[in-house]
């Protein structure tokens, strides 16, 4: 036989006996390598490495504020001189006027509505009750309004009645804020 046939037979029975073992090798390095980068990421961020017991908390307080904030946003939203320039459509009737300010608050309240599950009973109380106050001055202000009169001329009427009347949306407010404290 040939010289180099007995020089390469044990070279290849060497090359599959070892695989195994070089393998498990490899694979033993890319442990030790994975574990190292943990390690050093856990050790370059020690905030997340905070108890579990702390996370619901946490996360429970990020949800109260974020609802606190969107029921202040829909209150200053629903204030009528808010509400009217951003809905105002001077080719509808005053009555059309008035639907489509209600349809824009129940709108809004409802998107809003899950939020309750976070306010305290006295927000949500003060919150449904401003809703309900805001729509009963549009629909006093219509009410007040002849059936010929535009949007313009409804707007116009609501806002006079806003100015006069008991809403007090800086009293809403402060009373939501401070049951946020």
């Amino acid at each position: 036989m040939d010289p180099i046939f007995y020089l390469l037979l044990p070279l290849v029975l060497f090359t599959i006996l070892l695989y195994p073992l070089l393998r498990k090798a490899v694979s033993l390095l890319e442990i030790f390598v994975n574990k190292y980068i943990q390690q050093a990421n856990a050790s370059s961020q020690p905030a997340q490495a905070a108890s579990p017991k702390t996370d619901p908390a946490k996360t429970l307080l990020n949800l109260k504020l974020l609802a606190y904030e969107r029921i202040i946003l829909f209150i200053e939203r629903m204030k009528p001189d808010s509400l009217i320039p951003r809905t105002l459509t001077p080719s509808l009737t005053g009555k059309e006027y008035q639907l489509a300010l209600i349809n824009e608050i129940r709108r809004e309240f409802e998107y809003n509505l899950s939020q309750q599950l976070y306010l305290s009973e006295n927000a949500w109380t003060v919150t449904v009750n401003y809703k309900d106050n805001i729509i009963t001055l549009i629909n006093s202000a219509s009410a007040d309004c002849p059936p010929t009169d535009t949007a313009a001329d409804l707007a116009r009427k609501i806002l006079e009645q806003y100015i006069t009347s008991d809403i007090k949306t800086d009293r809403t407010l402060q009373i939501i804020k401070s049951d946020l404290q």
